[in-house]
Formats: structure tokens, C-alpha cells, sequence
């Protein structure tokens, strides 16, 4: 699903992932989420398992805003950007001279060479751009990117619960998950393995990418009958959350409403 930006802007020229790329991504993280059998999410769900369906509508007074998400998430990318300018400075402070390499400059000669060394040539300024050799300032806003698409769009949500299928519908669309099989997904500039289903009184949908920080959506029922949606990005220096909360009601949603309160 995908939400709307406002006025955060985001951009990115890499290549969305090949089919074989995604293929790549499941068979390197299936193992690893296989293993994990604190985290394994069961299809069948538990006993007295929370009313999930049917039709709701966003309480925005209750609910946190996209906004406060975001430049939250935005002042963690801009924070691992710093330290990673910091690793490379440091390293290339401690890093001794080559064998061979020319003497000291004479007074007065020193940076003549390294003027004309650029990025073709490989020098210096090559590796000065933020997250150069990192991938989390790399890929930060393919990330930021994802977190936003994942907030329903609308005031209106749809959701469906079967014993195979996850579903929720919103103003963007529809967002499917089929409980207990990993499947391939495009997730920023990379693939991810998506996986859903029960953990405890929550149903979870999780998407865990072969680069970058997972994305979790949990639902779950308060104890005043209210569908409480929590949008968690973790990992890789990041931690961010975003909660929603909906009203039951009996009206079918409107797929096509726009959003009124982000």
C-alpha cells in the first residue's frame, strides 16, 4: 500500500530488483527467519483471538500523525550519515602510506597532485560522499519511502482475516498476505521476504529486506473495542513507530476517500 508524502520528498535512481534479485532474497533470508523460532509468526490463530474484520474508520484524535514518524525517522538517517562520515575520517586518518609512496611535499607544493585527483581518478574525493562505504545512509530513502507507502491511505480501512489470507483495503488499494508462506517483495531499492500471521493476541504482517531495517505492522484489539495498527521500522540504527487507531463501523469502506487528516 502507499500513503501520501505531503511534504517530505524522497528520491532514488537505482533499479527496481529483478525477478531473479527477489528469488536471491528469499533463498538468503529464508533460512535465517526459518531459524527463528522466537519470531516465528503461527497461521492458525490463538484462543479467544481479537475480531479483526470488517470495516473501520480512523480515530485521527487518538491517532499519531505521519509527520512525527517521519522526521523522526529522517533525524535517525541523518544522525548514521554523521557517524558514517566520522567512521571514513577516522580510518583514513589511521591509514598508513602505501610502500613506495612519494615524499612529503615541498612547502608551498602540497595539494597540487591531489587538485587534479577527482572521483574518475579515484582520489580522495572519491569516497566523500555520506554512506559512500555504509548502507544505511545509502539506502535511507528507499527506506523512508517504505515507511510511508505501509500508512493506509483514507480514513477508511477494510480487513479481511480468512485461514489462508491476510487482506486490508484502504484508499491506495489492496495489501494481501498469504499466512504461513514467505513470499518475494520489492521493498526500496531491494527485495524483502514478507511474511504474516499470529503472534500471541496480535496478527502480524513483517517485512524482512536483504538490506535495510525490517518493517513490522502489528493489529491488534483494545481492550474498548478499537483496532489499534502499529507501524514499527527496527534495525540498522533505526527504531521508529507509527500508531493508528480505528472505529468499528458498519459502512463499506470507500476506496476511493482521501485522506483528511495527514
Amino acid at each position: 500500500m502507499r500513503g501520501r508524502t505531503g511534504s517530505v520528498t524522497v528520491s532514488s535512481s537505482m533499479p527496481t530488483p529483478s525477478p531473479c534479485v527477489l528469488c536471491l532474497c528469499v533463498a538468503t533470508l529464508a533460512a535465517t527467519l526459518s531459524g527463528c523460532a522466537a519470531e516465528r509468526l503461527k497461521a492458525a490463530p490463538p484462543s479467544h483471538a481479537p475480531h479483526l474484520a470488517g470495516n473501520w474508520t480512523l480515530d485521527a484524535a487518538r491517532s499519531e500523525h505521519i509527520s512525527t514518524a517521519v522526521t523522526s525517522l529522517q533525524s535517525q538517517l541523518h544522525r548514521l550519515v554523521l557517524k558514517a562520515q566520522r567512521a571514513h575520517q577516522a580510518a583514513a586518518s589511521e591509514e598508513p602510506p602505501a610502500a613506495g609512496s612519494q615524499p612529503a611535499h615541498k612547502p608551498g607544493e602540497h595539494g597540487r597532485d591531489e587538485r587534479r585527483a577527482g572521483p574518475q581518478a579515484g582520489g580522495p574525493s572519491a569516497l566523500q560522499e555520506p554512506g559512500v562505504e555504509v548502507s544505511a545512509p545509502m539506502f535511507g530513502a528507499a527506506w523512508v519511502r517504505e515507511f510511508i507507502g505501509h500508512v493506509p491511505v483514507g480514513d477508511y480501512l477494510g480487513l479481511r482475516l480468512t485461514a489462508g489470507q491476510f487482506a486490508l483495503r484502504s484508499a491506495a488499494g489492496i495489501q494481501e498476505c498469504a499466512l504461513g508462506i514467505q513470499t518475494a517483495m520489492a521493498f526500496g531499492d531491494g527485495g524483502a521476504v514478507q511474511t504474516c500471521g499470529w503472534d500471541d493476541q496480535s496478527f502480524i504482517v513483517r517485512l524482512v529486506p536483504l538490506i535495510g531495517p525490517q518493517l513490522t505492522e502489528r493489529f491488534a484489539v483494545s481492550p474498548h473495542g478499537e483496532l489499534v495498527m502499529t507501524l514499527h521500522m527496527s534495525g540498522h540504527g533505526i527504531d521508529v513507530r507509527l500508531m493508528r487507531r480505528y472505529r468499528r463501523t458498519p459502512h463499506a469502506v470507500a476506496p476511493a476517500l482521501l485522506p483528511t487528516s495527514d
